[in-house]
């Protein structure tokens, strides 16, 4: 073995250098034209392409790691040295040939061992440049979390599936992937978010003339601080005040906890949460999807909801979310928000008034959860026309699109049009700049849509007979 390893190492290893200038050399001939006399169009669609290009490769430097510390691991072990850490300097080996800091490094060979030994059909994909590394990465870290057996049947899900993360920004990637992996580690979660509760803190560091503080709150009273501040600067600047909401939002923190006039923080704990009626009163482990975060497991939506209740015969530690909630005015309230019978589409809603009633804004702000700008990792902040209300567009939930500030502004610029192409799920086709795009809304429950649930393997090719489909039938 030892000889194979050592005649190996003595052959010629190929240079990439050469090979990658003479490419690159063609690539730039072909772009220079368009770099100085491309139209906004061909600008678009050669940065489209060129970041395919570039993520293909990010895929080369994902094996090449996964190959790197598979020998690291196996010289280690003839050698007989760091059993008890075979892969030892591998993380820094690779980080130093990418120029970049090492930590993190080792998080990141787990996820490429997940990626080759674990999820093919990902690898694949990966391969062709239809995902970046920013949204591989978001795709693998909460598959870190389940055992080897359950990242396969991710994977072949997503091989029946390949248009799930279609349009999604690194966030929502990250929630859907987790929406599957927590009824496999819902007990676990619970003692985790426990845990996590216990290391709330604040820090304060000097930043030239101002004092900048950063901390970290459970998750629970976190959301709820963040949306009664981001509810009363709206409202206070629909009142012509002339601050930002940010400074709006700074000023109402400091009034709080600085002055002192109250005890209690007077808020009202209006936060969504998303579950199924199995999940609420059967004990079933289908996930909670709470407005602001993300994804909770059933078993902290039924605490939140009803307090400590053991699931499946566990018993869980006393919750420590109650101390929290002391300090704090609450009144709690369940808002039943039903889906269409046999679907995972919610009910629409609707009005007549141009501006969109507060009923309304909150439906939005639940079905769509994040900006449906394609990619934003955006909150829902403004609740937005498709077709504009001053070209004849309705004031209803089909015809409306959760945005952040800076999308909402984005697509009134010319050459961006966009228009309803489906009611369930609701989905927006987006023309901007000679690229199209599809911004679907998330499912109320399970994990994907089903429009074509037959259809398999070149998920690349499913988009685009599904745009044509739909621009055919606009």
């Amino acid at each position: 073995m030892s000889e194979m390893r050592a005649q190996r190492h003595r052959l010629p290893s190929p240079t990439l250098h050469q090979d990658v200038q003479d490419l690159m050399q063609q690539l730039e001939n072909k772009l220079a034209w368009t770099e100085i006399h491309g139209t906004k169009d061909e600008c678009a669609r050669a940065i489209e392409e060129l970041e395919t290009i570039v993520s293909a490769y990010h895929y080369h430097q994902a094996a090449l790691a996964h190959q790197l510390e598979k020998e690291v691991f196996r010289d280690h072990e003839e050698r007989g040295v760091h059993i008890d850490d075979l892969a030892r300097g591998a993380a820094s080996t690779i980080a130093m040939a990418r120029q970049q800091d090492s930590s993190g490094y080792r998080s990141k060979l787990v996820c490429y061992r997940i990626l080759f030994e674990d999820t093919p059909q990902l690898a694949e994909c990966y391969s062709r440049g239809e995902f970046t590394e920013a949204q591989i990465e978001a795709i693998l870290a909460p598959l870190k979390k389940i055992s080897a057996e359950y990242r396969t049947d991710f994977d072949n899900y997503f091989a029946q599936n390949p248009d799930i993360f279609e349009s999604q920004g690194t966030r929502q990637i990250h929630d859907t992937v987790k929406k599957f992996t927590l009824p496999f580690l819902s007990d676990d979660d619970c003692h985790e978010a426990e845990d996590s509760a216990q290391k709330r803190h604040i820090r304060f560091r000097r930043d030239g003339k101002l004092l900048k503080f950063s901390g970290c709150l459970p998750a629970i009273q976190g959301v709820a601080l963040r949306e009664y501040l981001r509810h009363e600067s709206f409202v206070i600047k629909q009142h012509g005040d002339p601050r930002t909401r940010a400074q709006v939002q700074a000023d109402l923190l400091v009034a709080n906890l600085v002055a002192g006039n109250k005890r209690k923080l007077p808020m009202v704990l209006g936060v969504s949460l998303i579950m199924t009626d199995r999940s609420l009163f059967l004990g079933d482990k289908e996930p909670a999807f709470l407005e602001g975060y993300g994804y909770i497991s059933s078993q902290i939506a039924r605490e939140l909801i009803a307090g400590d209740l053991p699931s499946d015969g566990v018993s869980f530690r006393t919750s420590t979310q109650e101390n929290y909630l002391d300090q704090m005015e609450t009144c709690t309230e369940i808002t039943r928000l039903y889906t269409a019978p046999g679907n995972t589409e919610l009910i629409a809603m609707d009005s007549k008034a141009r501006l969109f009633p507060e009923k309304l804004r909150a439906f939005i702000r639940v079905r769509d959860r994040y900006c449906r700008t394609p990619y934003c990792n955006g909150l829902v902040e403004e609740a937005d026309h498709i077709i504009q209300h001053h070209r004849g567009g309705p004031t209803t939930a089909n015809n409306s699109g959760g945005r952040c500030p800076i999308c909402n502004k984005a697509k009134e610029v010319p050459g961006w049009d966009e228009w309803v192409a489906l009611d369930s799920p609701h989905s927006i086709i987006i023309n901007n700049a000679g690229l199209r795009y599809i911004s679907k809304s998330p499912p109320a429950t399970g994990l994907a849509h089903q429009e074509f649930p037959q259809m398999m393997c070149d998920s690349k090719w499913i988009k685009g007979f599904k745009r044509r489909q739909t621009h055919g039938a606009r």
